[in-house]
């Protein structure tokens, strides 16, 4: 029995080793780069992480040679439109810097070179002034004293009219200056796939309305979404398929928001609704509308051919209460997740507050 185990592995190809050592360099590689994201504020680094830790995965799991070797061609492009996609970012940003640099450095410019213009104006002035109180003649002095007062009058209502023009130009500036910020900033919390916020904004709006609910028994609720099956939807259909998919997911969702709910995609195929309405069953009962109202198939057109896919999602609801943190009702939602998905998926799980929990405090 030994022998024929060392015979096996004597079988064992060059190539085989090879493979194997250069599939651990890939995930490696792929590691490290998931953890040196440039910006981990930066637009798109979620989504960033969530497609490498879709590779890693994809590779662990692949056997074929060929898919194997399409597989690694499509981790390649994506990476370098990512890259690609970052590095224009970087230099979006470092542009925005140079232009605000820019703009301060034109104030400073402008209102120096008009105090040298203004300060000529007032010298040439003084010098007048003292030529004009030298004449005998009254009249003389009077004539040329009251040009001089109507030029010195003319010389401040020209600055004023300068220093309001500059006013109004710098106001310009900046206001526009501000409403690139603005777009950079919402562009920043946005998911460039689907147009909703992403998983850095959830944070921030639930860190938001936690201090707000506490105290003040006006609660919220909290669900985590996920689609069911969504790899073997992208290794049936394809990417491009699978991120049809995702906004197809993401326009079902909104049907059940209210004015002030939010919606955000937590990572991957994942999302993350706010509920301002605090009660859990609630929720529940919108997010079970929305898997009823989901249609058995959803039809696309390959070249001449009309195929069809089809979705469905699990989520997990939570409603805050005293003392929670942003951990706790995430780590809530997401064992109600858990539970849906344990049932059969296609399903809404709701999980409350556990009762030693409440005893304690």
């Amino acid at each position: 029995m030994a022998s024929r185990v060392v015979q096996l592995e004597l079988s064992q190809s060059p190539w085989a080793y090879r493979a194997r050592a250069l599939l651990g360099l890939s995930d490696r590689l792929l590691a490290a780069l998931s953890d040196n994201v440039p910006d981990p504020s930066a637009r798109r680094s979620d989504t960033f992480r969530d497609r490498i830790a879709h590779w890693r995965r994809a590779l662990q799991l692949e056997d074929d040679p060929d898919s194997l070797a399409s597989l690694a061609k499509d981790v390649a492009a994506d990476c370098l439109v990512l890259l690609g996609r970052t590095r224009q970012e970087r230099a979006d940003r470092e542009a925005e810097v140079a232009e605000l640099a820019e703009l301060v450095r034109g104030v400073l410019d402008t209102l120096k070179g008009h105090a040298r213009t203004y300060e000529a104006e007032f010298a040439r002035s003084a010098t007048n002034m003292e030529r004009i109180v030298a004449l005998q003649d009254i009249r003389e002095l009077k004539r040329q004293l009251s040009h001089e007062v109507e030029e010195l009058k003319q010389s401040a209502s020209r600055r004023q009219q300068a220093d309001e023009k500059r006013l109004e130009h710098l106001t310009s500036r900046v206001e526009a200056l501000e409403i690139s910020l603005h777009q950079a900033k919402l562009e920043a919390a946005t998911d460039s796939l689907t147009g909703i916020l992403n998983r850095g904004a959830f944070e921030v709006a639930m860190r938001e309305w936690i201090p707000k609910a506490q105290g003040t028994g006006r609660g919220f609720a909290v669900a985590l979404a996920d689609l069911d099956n969504f790899k073997a939807i992208n290794d049936r259909h394809g990417h491009q398929v699978g991120d049809r998919v995702l906004v197809a997911a993401v326009l079902r969702l909104k049907t059940c928001l209210g004015e002030s709910d939010q919606l955000f995609r937590y990572g991957g195929e994942e999302f993350a609704v706010l509920f301002v309405n605090p009660s859990a069953a609630n929720a529940r009962a919108r997010l079970t509308d929305v898997l009823k109202g989901l249609a058995p198939a959803y039809e696309y057109q390959n070249g001449d051919t009309t195929c069809r896919v089809s979705f469905t999602f699990s989520a997990g609801v939570t409603a805050f209460e005293e003392g929670d943190t942003y951990e706790s009702l995430v780590h809530r939602a997401d064992e109600a997740l858990y539970e849906a998905k344990r049932r059969g998926k296609r399903r809404v799980e709701v999980r409350a507050t556990s009762l030693l929990r409440s005893l304690i405090g």
